[in-house]
């Protein structure tokens, strides 16, 4: 009778032991790291989100529904600071929140949009898209508090980013080298999502509308800057649209006195 190549000639079987078992599992079970290598820059910026609202929890005397006068303190958007030259609230309202489910809702939206953008635009790319999206939604904020020149509002929210970052994915299907019929399937799903997220700005009092619109149009600007070697935009553009950004953003302050002119 013949033997199978994988069976001892004595007729005795192999036996595997439950720790060689256990070995065999792991080293077939990919890492966090390479389970997760198109969404470290994602998981990084869920983390510090998450850490930061920690800090405002502790220093609100553990409260979760955060103080507005804490939120100031941290940096949050406040147009006369801004105006006094505190520009660096520009950046540090993204990372701040008002309540749990303020975070919860912006972390979950960014979890589920950050894995195909940094999978597409890259790691460097992609981080650069969320700081432009959320300076630019910042800074219309800034611009329309001034502007109206009623009672200036504290805002505050990864969602001026979360905004851009939808935006971005939108435009997937127009802006993609490769595989343009599965992105724009994927960006007609994320419109639906857009509609939804401008009805509930445009309804919610509390929500800042200059804010989440302002985010929008900075993702726009943004997937015309980036370097991502996965978009057809040319080079030459890219430049032009950058300068263009810094000029806006720039006179943007200096016309309301910010810049010291």
């Amino acid at each position: 009778m013949p033997y199978r190549v994988n069976e001892p000639v004595d007729g005795s079987r192999p036996v595997i032991g439950d720790e060689q078992l256990k070995r065999m599992l792991n080293e077939s079970t990919p890492g966090f790291f390479e389970r997760n290598r198109f969404r470290i820059v994602t998981l990084v910026l869920i983390v510090v989100n998450v850490a930061v609202f920690a800090a405002e929890v502790l220093l609100s005397g553990m409260r979760f529904d955060v103080p507005t006068r804490t939120l100031v303190d941290m940096g949050a958007m406040y147009a006369p600071y801004v105006q006094a030259g505190e520009l660096w609230r520009l950046v540090t309202p993204m990372f701040l929140h008002m309540d749990l489910m303020h975070l919860g809702f912006n972390m979950v939206a960014l979890y589920s949009v950050g894995e195909v953008l940094e999978r597409v635009l890259g790691r460097g790319s992609f981080l650069l898209l969320y700081f432009v999206a959320g300076i630019t939604g910042n800074a219309v904020s800034y611009a329309a508090d001034v502007v109206l020149a009623g009672a200036p509002s504290v805002s505050a929210g990864a969602s001026t980013s979360v905004f851009g970052l939808f935006v971005a994915v939108a435009l997937l299907g127009l802006l993609h080298k490769g595989n343009r019929r599965m992105f724009a399937e994927y960006s007609k799903g994320m419109l639906g999502v857009i509609g939804v997220n401008v009805a509930y700005t445009l309804l919610v009092p509390s929500v800042s509308v200059s804010g989440h619109l302002g985010g929008a149009l900075g993702g726009l600007l943004a997937m015309l800057m980036v370097p991502a070697k996965s978009l057809r935009v040319p080079n030459a553009a890219r430049v032009v649209v950058a300068v263009l950004w810094v000029a806006a953003l720039g006179w943007t302050l200096a016309s309301h006195g910010t810049l010291g002119l």
